[in-house]
C-alpha cells in the first residue's frame, strides 16, 4: 500500500512538472485566425500571453495576394500595444476578396517594444501552389524591418547568459539575416541540454551548455561563423533564379 502511494505521488509529481513546463515553453504566442464569408477572406491577429508578466509590444500583420491574373498585391497593419499576463487580445483585422484562383499568403510578427526582439509569429497559406517565385521578393520588402531579429527560446540560466552573450554581438553586425535567428534550448539527461541555433526554422547549429564563460564565448564565434556561411549559401541560391 506504501508503494502503491509512493508510486502515485511521483506520478503526479512528474504530470504537474511536465504541465508547469509546457506553460513556461509556450511563453508569448501569435495566431492568425481566418474565417471566409463568400468570396472574402478575413484575417485576424491574435496575441496571447501565456506568462505572469505584463509585456509591451509590437505587432505586423502581412498579407500578400496573387489574383488569377498573376498581379500581385500586399497589405499591412502593425502597432504598439500591451497585453496583461495570461491575456488574449485581438490585435488587428484585415479583409481581402479572395476568388477560388487567389492564392494567398498572410504572416503575423511580435517583437518586443524595448528591445526589437521577435518574441513570436504566426503564417497562413492558402492555394500556395499558384504562387510564382516573384511573390518571396514582394513578402521579403514587406518585412524588411525585421531584418536582424532574434527570438530567444532559451529555458535556464546558461541558455539566457549565451542568448544575451549572442544578441550584443550579433545586433552590431553590419550584415544580418534576411530572417530571424532563433536560439532555443532542449533539456537532456541530468543537468545538461543542447542549445540550438536556427535560422528558417532549421538548425544550423548546436551545442551542448556548459555555464564556462570562455565556453560560451567560444559557441558564439561557432554561431556566428555558421550563420555567415549559411547566409552566404542562401543568396547563392538564390541569386541562381532568374524572376
Amino acid at each position: 500500500m506504501k508503494i502503491l502511494y509512493s508510486l502515485s505521488l511521483g506520478a503526479l509529481f512528474i504530470f504537474l512538472s511536465v504541465l508547469a513546463y509546457g506553460q513556461e515553453d509556450k511563453k508569448v504566442t501569435a495566431k492568425i485566425e481566418s474565417s471566409h464569408i463568400e468570396n472574402q477572406i478575413k484575417l485576424k491577429a491574435i496575441v496571447i500571453n501565456n506568462t505572469a508578466v505584463y509585456k509591451e509590444l509590437n505587432y505586423l500583420l502581412v498579407s500578400i495576394k496573387k489574383g488569377d491574373g498573376g498581379n500581385l498585391s500586399n497589405n499591412q497593419q502593425s502597432g504598439k500595444f500591451s497585453v496583461n499576463p495570461n491575456e488574449v487580445k485581438a490585435l488587428s483585422e484585415i479583409s481581402v476578396n479572395l476568388e477560388p484562383k487567389d492564392a494567398l499568403k498572410a504572416f503575423l510578427y511580435i517583437r518586443d517594444e524595448e528591445t526589437r526582439t521577435l518574441v513570436a509569429k504566426d503564417s497562413l497559406e492558402l492555394n500556395n501552389d499558384l504562387f510564382k517565385k516573384k511573390a518571396a521578393k514582394i513578402e521579403e520588402d514587406a518585412v524588411y524591418e525585421l531584418k536582424g531579429l532574434t527570438i530567444d527560446e532559451t529555458k535556464t540560466k546558461v541558455g539566457k547568459d549565451f542568448y544575451d552573450m549572442f544578441y550584443l554581438q550579433y545586433s552590431q553586425l553590419p550584415d544580418k539575416s534576411s530572417s530571424a535567428v532563433t536560439i532555443s534550448e532542449l533539456p537532456l539527461r541530468g543537468t545538461s541540454g543542447q542549445i540550438n541555433i536556427q535560422i528558417d526554422d532549421k538548425v544550423i547549429y548546436s551545442f551542448m551548455t556548459n555555464p564556462g564563460e570562455d565556453y560560451l564565448k567560444e559557441q558564439l564565434v561557432f554561431s556566428l561563423k555558421y550563420i555567415k556561411e549559411f547566409n552566404a549559401k542562401k543568396n547563392l541560391i538564390k541569386n541562381e533564379f532568374i524572376y
